[in-house]
């Protein structure tokens, strides 16, 4: 069997895997949902095999397409690897600024901030990828691949080489089924958490310390939601991804007290920077101390 898979369906689908949900992958992609679910099903066609479980409420693997992650994975690195070295040495590539972003930092302020860009200079596209670690973040940065890296909440990147702006600031939420009596209040404390089953994204917050050992640890945002939608727990997030994809059955309270949260823009210090990176960089600065609505 001769295979003629699309290597951005295969980008589409190794993303999926990891969010086991449509509408957060397409809006991290930038395309509709229903584009995503066209190129998956092409890629099924392709392979002759389903690569996912769906249903009204979740999406997950098949045995194959558990499979078949690994191999995507390896041809999407291997692809990333020609693209960053030998198609950039024989070819140059049409103007553009690379953004990446945490999966965990809002892109509406960046997604505002390209129209600077644009006026600073029109011929430039600004493209923004998504990463799934502040490693992968600094790697990213440090290779070339990126022009500008947005991380948060954690502590700032101290390496030498590296400056920063602020990108925005918001606070801590929590996440808790709408029949669950502390939905009706406004706000809620640590204090009132602590009897709860804890839903935790790996090291999205660092509340975990002070609540019960967590029933269940989460790899992405669409399955926190899902898993205190299913009636699992509560779980702390940031408000500005928290308010995004929200279950109808979960709503969001604000933690007091909780600290503010600072996310960063990250961009190497040495290297000459062009109009674009300069406009979206003096956005930021200008919009910064703009928070996130309170809940």
């Amino acid at each position: 069997m001769i295979l003629f898979m699309d290597i951005e369906y295969i980008r589409q689908f190794a993303l999926l895997a990891k969010d086991c949900h449509f509408q957060s992958a397409a809006d991290k992609l930038f395309i509709n949902q229903s584009t995503l679910s066209k190129h998956i099903a092409v890629l099924e066609k392709e392979l002759r095999q389903k690569l996912f479980h769906r249903t009204t409420r979740q999406v997950e693997l098949t045995d194959f397409g558990r499979d078949f992650l690994p191999y995507a994975e390896k041809i999407i690195g291997v692809m990333n690897d020609c693209e960053m070295n030998l198609i950039a040495k024989y070819q140059k590539a049409a103007p553009s600024l690379h953004v990446g972003v945490s999966p965990f930092v809002s892109v509406s302020r960046l997604m505002e901030g390209k129209m600077a860009c644009l006026e600073a200079a029109p011929e430039i596209e600004t493209m923004i990828f998504t990463e799934t670690s502040s490693e992968q973040l600094r790697n990213g940065l440090k290779s070339g691949r990126f022009h500008l890296a947005i991380d948060g909440a954690g502590p700032m990147w101290e390496e030498p080489g590296f400056a920063a702006v602020p990108y925005m600031q918001d606070h801590l939420c929590v996440l808790i089924g709408k029949t669950h009596p502390l939905a009706q209040k406004e706000t809620v404390s640590l204090h009132e958490l602590e009897r709860l089953p804890y839903i935790h994204l790996y090291t999205e917050t660092d509340a975990s310390p002070f609540l019960s050992e967590p029933v269940l640890v989460t790899d992405t945002v669409p399955q926190t939601m899902r898993a205190v939608a299913d009636g699992q727990g509560c779980a702390i997030l940031p408000y500005a991804r928290a308010k995004k994809h929200l279950p109808e059955n979960v709503t969001v309270i604000r933690l007091v007290p909780s600290p503010d949260l600072q996310f960063n823009a990250y961009y190497l210090r040495h290297v000459q920077h062009g109009e674009a990176l300069n406009a979206l960089l003096k956005y930021f600065v200008k919009n910064a101390s703009i928070k996130e609505a309170p809940v």
